[in-house]
């Protein structure tokens, strides 16, 4: 049995370490800078480190912070790159909610701590997805000009720094249609990392679409309950996908712990590799990313 349990641990952790370099190769392709594929793994590994770990979302400006530190990328690119990547992975979001509402049966609500974490996700999902298409088109559509005023608020190169991002893509369709793909993959992934461990798992559905419906409830409620580290909403969506699904508590709970915590030390040990390989300290990273001058 032990055998066995580190056997299917290792596929497990093998599915999310690959999507987890694919994630590295889609942030290194969308930058228009040239970067190589050691700093981007490296940066990735420990801003999802501080992502997990503090709250606010704080980890997102480690990345942009290390590959300037390290190698001299501009801050506002590869933080303009991360919001690209958020707007892809929303949309994947909202695309498996859509799939889960077509092909499995659950109920209009799943409520998780009195809310619809399904329902407001595909609203939230819908609206960012949106508002960013439309946010983008509008950056790009008031050219360089345009966004001299922004220049003067606090941070606000940002915005200069977003379009050109976006007109460089935009020049290189090969380099966004691979990028898109890349989210795909992705997102698949980890969809069969999910249903791998619900299959080592007793009591609890097993099949693809089981994966699919307690994946995208499980993202929904760390949306729309973004406690920190994702402690509790994580495990309160996911048992009530599983129980929803035909799942009892005392099997889905037990499911929900330990596939969270299977993801959280998958993302603290590299994370934690990466910050012995660099020599830095995970406190002092992310307190020098928000310092004003970057």
């Amino acid at each position: 049995q032990i055998i066995t349990f580190i056997l299917g641990m290792g596929a497990i952790w093998a599915l999310y370490l690959t999507a987890h370099a694919l994630r590295a190769q889609r942030f290194r392709i969308l930058l228009p800078t040239q970067l190589d594929y050691r700093a981007s793994f490296s940066a990735l590994s420990i801003g999802y480190l501080a992502l997990h770990v503090f709250p606010f979302r704080l980890g997102e400006l480690v990345r942009p912070y290390l590959v300037r530190e390290q190698r001299q990328v501009p801050f506002g690119d590869s933080l303009a790159v991360v919001v690209i990547e958020r707007i892809l992975d929303v949309l994947m979001l909202l695309c498996m909610i859509l799939a889960t509402s077509w092909f499995v049966e659950l109920p209009l609500k799943v409520e998780v701590w009195g809310r619809d974490v399904l329902g407001l996700a595909q609203h939230g999902a819908g609206a960012v997805g949106v508002a960013g298409i439309v946010g983008v088109a509008v950056i790009v559509a008031l050219g360089p000009g345009a966004l001299t005023w922004t220049d003067r608020l606090p941070g606000g190169s940002i915005f200069r720094r977003f379009r050109e991002a976006l007109v460089a893509l935009a020049k290189r369709p090969a380099v966004a249609a691979q990028a898109l793909g890349l989210s795909v993959v992705i997102w698949l992934l980890t969809l069969f990392a999910v249903q791998l461990q619900l299959r080592a798992s007793a009591g609890v559905p097993s099949g693809f679409l089981d994966a699919l419906a307690t994946w995208s409830v499980t993202l929904s409620g760390m949306t729309v309950l973004p406690t920190p580290g994702f402690f509790g909403g994580f495990e309160a969506a996911c048992s009530a996908a599983l129980q929803l699904l035909g799942a009892l508590p005392s099997a889905a709970a037990p499911f929900a712990i330990v596939l969270h915590l299977t993801q959280f030390v998958f993302t603290v040990a590299l994370g934690g590799v990466f910050l012995a390989i660099e020599g830095l300290s995970l406190r002092e990273v992310v307190a020098r990313s928000r310092e004003p001058d970057a």
